[in-house]
């Protein structure tokens, strides 16, 4: 549980963050030292950037995107957490699309196998996908274990979180949600909100974004996501929002009323469009870095 000291903590971190923060180029032994850091911690007491829609991309020619870049490059960037949607395909082929496949689409297992690239380049990086599980479970299960992704994963025993050092270690670096709970179910896909609380996620101005409790339950699970991003009047990503959504100010003052609201360490920040404004900078900033 998330205590009093470390919510000052918290509190103090992200202060800093917003008044104090001077830009400088992270070298090598900076960013390894960041890396020892978090590897010494629960995966309960990180905090991970994560992109909503994260497939749904203009580097891969979607039209109506909510990231710039592939999901390798979101990867390459800092990125450490996905959110995917999938949907059944003809002939047993998961695909991953926003909505509806005339805007772009591509089939799950090359998203999945972007990933596993990257993990197999990067082997003590911990990564975490949300699905939005519009589709059968059949055909998400078979798209996971065809990309050999399920030799990664990670299974929750249900009581305690390892820390990331355990999970390199064991090599289950790999750890994925479903947002439905549907059958068949596996091992490695955990129902996301039995574990998980998050934030509304419908917001057309920086004045609507708030702390309410969405999906589930009251705030009480283990792990605690914020979503935070701009729509447009139609309820469609638009880029031109994310300077607004993304700035220091907003961001810092977003996650700090969050954190404290509902007495809660923020293990998942959502957002669109990763690139524009401070959320890296702000995540550091949660894990102490």
């Amino acid at each position: 549980m998330y205590t009093f000291r470390n919510k000052l903590q918290f509190i103090s971190i992200i202060c800093i963050s917003i008044f104090a923060f001077s830009c400088k180029k992270e070298n090598s032994s900076t960013a390894k030292s960041a890396a020892g850091v978090l590897l010494k911690k629960p995966y309960d007491e990180v905090c991970f950037l994560m992109t909503h829609n994260a497939m749904n991309n203009s580097e891969k020619g979607f039209t109506i995107p909510n990231q710039t870049y592939s999901i390798t490059n979101q990867l390459k960037n800092g990125v450490r957490g996905l959110m995917i949607d999938t949907y059944d395909g003809d002939k047993g082929v998961a695909l991953t699309y926003h909505a509806t496949p005339i805007f772009g689409s591509e089939k799950l297992i090359d998203v999945l196998m972007e990933i596993k690239t990257f993990m197999l380049a990067n082997p003590k990086e911990i990564i975490s996908i949300i699905f939005e599980n519009n589709g059968s479970n059949s055909q998400l299960i078979k798209a996971v274990d065809s990309s050999g992704l399920n030799q990664l994963t990670y299974i929750h025993n249900g009581t305690t979180w390892p820390t990331l050092q355990t999970l390199v270690d064991s090599n289950q670096r790999l750890v994925l949600f479903v947002e439905r709970d549907k059958t068949p179910e596996i091992n490695y896909l955990m129902y996301a909100w039995g574990t998980t609380f998050d934030t509304p996620y419908t917001f057309k101005s920086v004045s609507e974004f708030n702390s309410n409790v969405n999906r589930g339950g009251s705030g009480t699970k283990e792990l605690y996501l914020v979503n935070h991003w701009l729509s447009n009047a139609l309820g469609m990503p638009d880029k031109n929002l994310a300077p607004q959504a993304n700035t220091r100010a907003v961001l810092g003052k977003r996650v700090q009323d969050c954190s404290s609201t509902n007495n809660h360490f923020i293990n998942y920040l959502g957002v669109d469009f990763f690139e524009i404004g401070a959320a890296k900078a702000i995540v550091d900033s949660i894990n102490g870095l």
